[in-house]
Formats: C-alpha cells, structure tokens, sequence
C-alpha cells in the first residue's frame, strides 16, 4: 500500500496556511473624505498662481527628508483641487486637512512634493472644516483645513504636514 498522498497533505496544509499570511492588511485607517460643508472643486480664476509663502520659498527644490529629517504622527488628507488658475503662471490650489495627533492640534504650515519627494509647494492651514470634527471626533478644532498653490497643472503630489521644525506627517496623496 502507497502512504505517499498521505504524507503530503501535512506539507500542503502548512503550505496554504503560510500564503494565507501574506495578505495585505490596512496599515493606517482609510482617510476622511470630504462630506457636506468640504470645499467645492475645481473653481476656476483667471488671475496667475500665487507665490508660495516666504515660509516655504528656502526649501522649494530640496528633498523631503533633507528638509525634513524627522516624521511626526497626524491624520490628514489631500482632499481635492479646488481652484484652477488659468493665468500666469498657471496652476492650482490644492485643499485638505490636518491633525497633529501629537500636540492635539491642528497642522499650521503644508509642504507638497512630487514624484522624486522635491518640495515643489506650500501652503499653511487654519481654514474651515466644519465636516472633519464631525468625521473625526477626538479632532477639536473645526479650522483643520489647509490650502496650497502650486504653479503645476497636472500631475500627482503628496501633501505633509509640518510638525515641527525637522518633521513632517503624511497627509495624503492627490492625481489631477
């Protein structure tokens, strides 16, 4: 008699138990998308991108991490375009929220960064979301809104919060 079929399935159990280990698993929970009361999108003005605030204009071009060494802890999103500027230069206003969950309090200044992780904007924060708290009820503060102009039309960018003079969180991703 061939016990050979037997001997296999001991090896082909523990085969299957180990893929199923593999699956991926939510790191961070989902962001807050915007809900009644978030911005409206795509609102268009003829007038040029403004300029970055005299914040952010030193670290315009340096990498993320150059600028930024450290990495705090918030919750956020890079919620949607909200203005398009069709003058010159063109480009477009980018709106989200922030939360630093460390100092319980909301994100002040936005750097954003494009594919290769180059500051290529900034923004600072203190504008309405009366829909965050609401969302996110251990966030207090119903101004955990941020705006940010950039002199780009298309493209993906990733917004982080500044939470201190050498660190940054991650607030979100954005295509347009």
């Amino acid at each position: 008699m061939n016990h050979a079929p037997f001997a296999i399935a001991p090896a082909l159990a523990a085969l299957l138990g180990l893929s199923a280990c593999d699956q991926p698993k939510w790191r961070e929970p989902p962001p807050v998308k915007a809900a009644a009361g978030a911005p409206p999108k795509d609102k268009v003005e003829t007038t040029g991108t403004p300029a970055a605030p005299a914040w952010v204009q030193p670290l315009l071009g340096k990498t993320l991490r150059d600028a930024f060494p450290q990495s705090g802890i918030c919750k956020g999103n890079t919620d949607v375009v909200q203005t398009r500027y069709s003058g010159a230069p063109a480009g477009v206003q980018i709106h989200g929220w922030g939360w630093d969950i460390g100092r319980k309090a909301r994100i002040e200044r936005v750097v954003l960064v494009d594919a290769t992780f180059r500051i290529v904007g900034g923004g600072e924060g203190g504008v309405s979301r009366t829909d965050v708290p609401t969302a996110v009820p251990e966030i207090t503060d119903p101004n955990t809104g941020w705006n940010a102009d950039i002199a780009l039309t298309k493209g993906p960018l990733d917004g982080y919060g500044v939470t201190g003079d050498d660190s940054v969180c991650v607030l979100g991703h954005i295509e347009f």
